[in-house]
């Protein structure tokens, strides 16, 4: 049996941090769009300010999921 990395594939509803922000600060990705230079974007909503809704390159993102924080 081999083990193969697998590569990060975040969903609609994943709950994510971003790696340049303050670690409180969690989001929800509300969707997915390309940029001009076809990078894929995430749509993200801020958990505990519903009214904050901003956009950031799908490397920019660590999840929460896998690190059994929820």
């Amino acid at each position: 049996m081999t083990l193969q990395p697998v590569e990060k594939q975040f969903s609609t509803g994943d709950l994510v941090v971003l790696k340049s922000s303050r670690r409180d600060e969690r989001y929800c990705i509300i969707g997915f769009k390309h940029n001009q230079e076809k990078q894929q974007v995430a749509i993200l909503k801020a958990l505990y300010n519903e009214t904050y809704i901003i956009e950031k390159p799908v490397s920019e993102l660590n999840t929460l999921l896998i690190k059994g924080k929820l």
